[in-house]
């Protein structure tokens, strides 16, 4: 299995360590409800050094990534980064990424740790099929194990962002970044996160003591500086390292989207539209119209057709914990199955999504989720499942 830098810190911290998507990560370090709590309520920290980061160099980039990505790469200026998909031909999602512009015709592309070797080779694929007729201005280079990444994320990552870089991350717009140092260590820090919380994340390269490329081999020591000083100065806060596990139930309880689960592609060979879009996933902001990319015809079929399915949001009114697989019922019949679902550390009531036939697919339905054998009632709602005045990245101070 890989390991991200630091992995034998968490060992030796973590309650809890697994798989994840071929990775071997700590799940929780005190309790998920713990951690999420600390999140939504003060600051965590989450190592997702398992992100992919994928560079690309040249005169030719911005044109690339303008064909195999569905947003309008070209808006933002350096430093700030777009979220963007990449489709497969037949329209299904290959990926959520997020695009850095760095300025100087380089632009680093954050992708899941589960489809960031797919996405390289896919890339690279193309750039040879152009180069068969025409010769490109790029140069592609996977560098997620070269990279570390931590994400530090709740109301009181602005003021932990202050005491370590002297940056209010409030004055960045969403997704905009800034090249700083920490102790002499150089990096990229951008205002994002995947809680639904303010916050912020950091990226740069250190050595990796688990790379598959054993000459790249060393000893974390900039990582490892990095994430202890994280912690240590963000003990007056109440900060927390937190694992997947509170990763997982924050973003849902956002309301965001998971790669594998509500967002993937399921290569229906036998069509011309494969599945999951982001017309049916609710993710139709984050296409750009006005231009050709990867995808696009089958999109536009879609709109015409109809879609299959549309994804929601639900939340229990009986007593159950929705899950992944769990069918969805309404009417006397079956319209879907949910694809994500969970017990809110918040509400301390089930939570989910599910992807339901379109006319379903809207705030206010009563539905009902089999949750082993039995129907359990639910209520389909719009994002985020907690009140925005309160909770997340907008609360009202």
């Amino acid at each position: 299995m890989k390991r991200v830098h630091i992995f034998d810190w968490h060992k030796e911290h973590a309650k809890k360590v697994e798989e994840f998507a071929g990775w071997e990560m700590p799940i929780w370090y005190s309790s998920i409800k713990e951690e999420h709590l600390a999140v939504r309520n003060g600051v965590g920290v989450f190592d997702v050094s398992h992100m992919g980061e994928i560079f690309f160099r040249g005169k030719d980039a911005l044109k690339f990534l303008q064909y195999v990505t569905t947003n309008d790469i070209s808006k933002p200026p350096a430093i700030s980064g777009t979220y963007s998909l990449v489709l497969n031909e037949r329209g299904a999602v290959k990926d959520e990424t997020l695009v850095f512009n760095m300025g100087n015709d380089t632009y680093m592309m954050i992708c899941d740790s589960d489809a960031f070797e797919k996405l390289y080779a896919w890339f690279t694929s193309i750039k040879g099929a152009i180069e068969q007729y025409t010769k490109l201005d790029l140069e592609i280079e996977n560098k997620t194990y070269d990279m570390a990444m931590f994400s530090v994320q709740g109301p009181k990552a602005r003021d932990l962002a202050m005491d370590l870089f002297g940056i209010d991350i409030n004055q960045l717009w969403w997704f905009q970044a800034k090249e700083v140092e920490l102790d002499g260590i150089k990096m990229l820090l951008s205002r994002s996160g995947y809680t639904g919380e303010n916050g912020f994340e950091v990226y740069f390269e250190d050595a990796n003591p688990y790379h598959p490329n054993p000459e790249k081999r060393g000893k974390p020591e900039k990582a490892l500086y990095v994430w202890e000083k994280i912690l240590k100065a963000g003990q007056k806060y109440g900060i927390k390292p937190a694992g997947l596990g509170a990763r997982d139930t924050l973003r849902l309880e956002a309301g965001y989207t998971l790669y594998g689960n509500e967002t993937k592609e399921l290569q229906l060979l036998s069509t011309d539209i494969d599945e999951v879009t982001p017309l049916q996933a609710n993710l139709e902001f984050a296409i750009f119209w006005d231009k050709e990319f990867i995808g696009k015809e089958a999109l536009l079929k879609q709109k015409e057709r109809g879609l299959p399915s549309k994804m929601v949001h639900f939340k229990m009114v009986d007593k159950g914990i929705p899950r992944a697989g769990y069918k969805v019922y309404a009417d006397g019949k079956g319209i879907g199955e949910v694809t994500s679902g969970t017990l809110s550390p918040l509400l301390g009531i089930g939570i989910g999504i599910a992807f339901v036939k379109p006319e379903y697919a809207k705030p206010g339905i009563e539905i009902e989720i089999d949750i082993r054998g039995q129907k359990k009632k639910a209520l389909t709602v719009a994002p985020p499942f907690y009140d925005p005045k309160k909770y997340g990245a907008f609360r009202e101070e």
